[in-house]
C-alpha cells in the first residue's frame, strides 16, 4: 500500500492531503504521526513531544478505494521533510510516509477550521466506596444485683456472730494482760505506713513533621504529581527537580503540562531544550530543533516571560547565519515566528 501527500487547493494556504491507496475510510480517523529515533517521537496539537496523542483530521472522506485524510496548518507546520511513520488504529494500519518538502506553510493566524478537540488526558477516579458498617456483637447479659448474692451469705452467718465475737474479746483481753504483766508495760505501738511515691508520667510522643510537596513529590508519578500540585507554579518547580535528578523525559512532560496551563517561564525551559545554542544530546532530545525553540521562545515572551527575551534573540540570530548559507527551514522559521 502507497501513501502519498500533496497540497490540497481546495482548502485554504497550508493544508495537505495524505492519499491512502485502497483503504476503506473508517467512522473513525483518528490517526497518529511518528518520528523515530526522538525521544519527543510524537506530533501533538503543540508540536513534537514525548507523549501518544490521537489527532483528528479537518475532513476525512473516501475517493474510489481510496481514503483521503485532510490536515490543517496546526501540525503541518511542525511537519519537515523526511521519513515518519503514520499509524491508523481503526483499521490497525502502520505504515512508513515521507514527508515531502513542497507543503506549503501557513504563516498566519490559524484558521478556526483548524482547531482540533481536546480529549481528557487524565480519566477521572472511581467514586470510593463506603465500607460496610460492622456487624454489633450481642450485648451480653448484665450481672444479677450484688444485693442478690450477697443476701443468702448474710442470712446463713448471722446466727454464729455474736458467738464468734465474744470469743475474741476474751482472747484479747488475755493477750494484753500476759503482755503487761512479762513487760510491766504496754505493746508499741505498730509505725504509720510510708507512701508510696506515684511512677512519673511517660514523655509525650514526639511529633513528626510532615516534608513538603516539593520533596514528596520525587517518588509519584507523573498524574498524581500534577492532580496533587498545589498551583502551575509547584508543576514548574517539579519539573526542574526532574531535570536536576537526570529524570529529562519527565523534566519535559512537566515543563510542558505547566507551559499548556499558562506558565511562561515553563515555556522558556522547552524552548531551551530544542535550541540548537547549547544544546545537549539525550536530555532529553537527540537532536535539536529551532524552529519549536523558536515557538516556544515567543509564546514565553507573549506571556510576559522576561528571561525569554535574551535566548529568543540570540537564537534570531544563529537562523539568520544559517539562511544566509542556504538553510530553507531557518528562513521559514524566521519569516514564521519573526514576522
Amino acid at each position: 500500500m502507497m501513501l502519498r501527500v500533496e497540497n490540497d487547493r481546495r482548502f485554504s494556504l497550508g493544508h495537505a492531503r495524505i492519499t491512502l491507496e485502497g483503504v476503506q475510510a473508517p467512522t473513525d480517523g483518528g490517526f497518529r504521526i511518528v518520528r523515530e529515533g526522538y525521544a519527543a517521537a510524537n506530533l501533538g496539537r503543540r508540536g513534537w513531544q514525548v507523549q501518544e496523542e490521537k489527532l483528528v483530521p479537518v475532513e476525512i472522506r473516501q475517493e474510489g478505494r481510496d481514503t483521503i485524510l485532510v490536515i490543517g496548518p496546526r501540525l503541518t507546520r511542525h511537519l519537515e521533510p523526511g521519513p515518519l511513520v503514520f499509524l491508523l488504529p481503526a483499521v490497525g494500519l502502520e505504515a512508513s510516509l515521507f514527508w515531502p518538502d513542497d507543503i506549503d506553510v501557513f504563516d498566519g493566524d490559524l484558521p478556526p477550521e483548524t482547531v482540533m478537540p481536546r480529549e481528557p488526558e487524565v480519566a477521572p477516579a472511581p467514586a470510593p466506596i463506603a465500607p460496610a458498617p460492622p456487624a454489633q456483637a450481642p450485648s451480653p447479659a448484665p450481672p444479677p444485683p450484688r444485693e442478690e448474692i450477697a443476701a443468702p451469705a448474710m442470712q446463713e452467718g448471722a446466727s454464729r456472730t455474736p458467738l464468734f465475737a465474744g470469743i475474741g474479746l476474751l482472747l484479747l483481753v488475755a493477750v494484753g494482760g500476759a503482755a503487761w504483766w512479762f513487760t510491766g508495760s504496754s505493746p508499741a505501738p505498730s509505725p504509720a505506713p510510708v507512701a508510696t511515691p506515684a511512677p512519673p508520667a511517660p514523655p509525650p510522643a514526639p511529633v513528626t513533621a510532615e516534608r513538603p510537596w516539593l520533596e514528596r513529590s520525587d517518588g509519584m508519578n507523573l498524574r498524581d504529581l500534577v492532580q496533587s500540585a498545589p498551583d502551575v507554579a509547584a508543576i514548574h518547580a517539579a519539573a526542574l527537580r526532574r531535570q536536576a535528578a537526570a529524570r529529562y523525559d519527565d523534566a519535559l512532560v512537566l515543563f510542558e503540562e505547566a507551559g499548556e496551563r499558562g506558565h511562561a517561564p515553563a515555556l522558556t525551559a522547552v524552548a531551551r531544550l530544542y535550541d540548537p545554542i547549547g544544546f545537549v544530546a539525550g536530555r532529553p532530545f537527540r537532536a535539536p530543533d529551532p524552529r519549536a525553540a523558536a515557538r516556544y521562545y515567543r509564546d514565553a515572551v507573549q506571556k510576559g516571560d522576561a528571561a525569554a527575551a535574551a535566548p529568543r534573540a540570540a537564537l534570531k540570530t544563529w537562523l539568520e547565519e544559517q539562511a544566509r548559507a542556504g538553510n530553507g527551514t531557518a528562513e521559514t522559521a524566521l519569516k514564521e515566528f519573526w514576522p
